[in-house]
């Protein structure tokens, strides 16, 4: 089976919601005129700026629920222009009376509309020169870190699983997805700063030990955030990568640049017929992987 993903790398947050939004539906109008994708992946956090380098209670407002306007908005508009939409937003959810917040993503459906959400399991607490953040403070701490590595059908049968930016590090997020029989992993990134020197080859590794099909969507740009010292560099690079390590297409560092290409999944059988990694794993032996 054969289709076409592409991967929109946002550019910097203009200042407010609807500026970045108006421009977000722009570029994906754009995109599918020109590609005529099957799917369209969004940036990490796309319905703001990357906060998470500051802690301040005031981005809390930026939250939404997932019947929030950023969620039904990219609904329908992947029933209107006949596409798989994944988006990314700041998830506000209010579970057994407490409000927890989350680092989300989801799929919509042409055809089913909201098919499923991912909450970001791995959140970072970095305190480097090119690189502070701190994930814990919004997500973790009020309980809100994702729990889960679910996967998802679109609506050709093909399996996909998602992940956020920091899960990448973690060959565990990969593996649960692929021993779940994800074929293709949608990987949605904010990054910059040191985690540019490895970023590809680290989705490369990824991508032949589980023989899957890797597509990474990052943001691009100098972006500032009231508060900052100085503004961070998104470097892009958003990448597509088949079974064997190949990178398929990828885009250098332009903000509201895209990435595209078309998905053979046979390249997996073919790529299993050289070494099958599933399949030569021994799991009984593997006594201390979930501690």
């Amino acid at each position: 089976m054969k289709f076409k993903v592409a991967g929109i790398q946002m550019g910097p947050y203009p200042g407010d919601y609807e500026s970045n939004m108006e421009k977000a539906l722009e570029v994906l109008e754009g995109v599918v005129k020109k590609v005529d994708p099957y799917v369209v992946l969004f940036s990490e956090v796309m319905t703001g700026p990357y906060f998470c380098q500051l802690v301040d209670d005031k981005f809390f407002k930026l939250a939404e629920p997932v019947d929030g306007r950023s969620v039904t908005t990219l609904t329908k508009k992947a029933k209107e222009l006949g596409v798989h939409i994944v988006g990314t937003f700041f998830e506000k959810a209010v579970e057994h009376g407490q409000t927890h917040y989350y680092n989300s993503a989801y799929l919509c459906s042409p055809t089913r509309g909201l098919v499923g959400v991912y909450r970001k399991v791995h959140l970072p607490k970095v305190n480097q020169p090119s690189l502070t953040c701190d994930e814990k403070y919004y997500f973790e701490r009020l309980g809100g870190g994702g729990k889960d590595f679910p996967v998802y059908g679109m609506d050709n049968g093909v399996k996909v699983g998602m992940l956020l930016c920091f899960d990448r590090s973690f060959p565990e997020s990969w593996r649960e997805l692929m021993l779940k029989s994800a074929q293709v992993v949608f990987l949605l990134v904010a990054t910059w700063g040191f985690r540019e020197a490895i970023f590809v080859q680290e989705l490369q590794i990824r991508a032949i030990e589980n023989r899957i099909f890797v597509v990474a969507v990052n943001k691009a740009g100098d972006e500032i955030v009231p508060g900052e010292a100085q503004a961070r560099n998104h470097f892009g690079k958003s990448s597509i990568i088949d079974p064997n390590v190949e990178i398929v297409a990828q885009t250098g560092k332009e903000p509201w640049g895209y990435v595209a290409a078309e998905i053979d999944l046979d390249k997996i059988e073919e790529a299993k017929k050289v070494i099958d990694w599933k399949a030569e794993r021994k799991p009984h032996l593997y006594k201390t992987i979930s501690v």
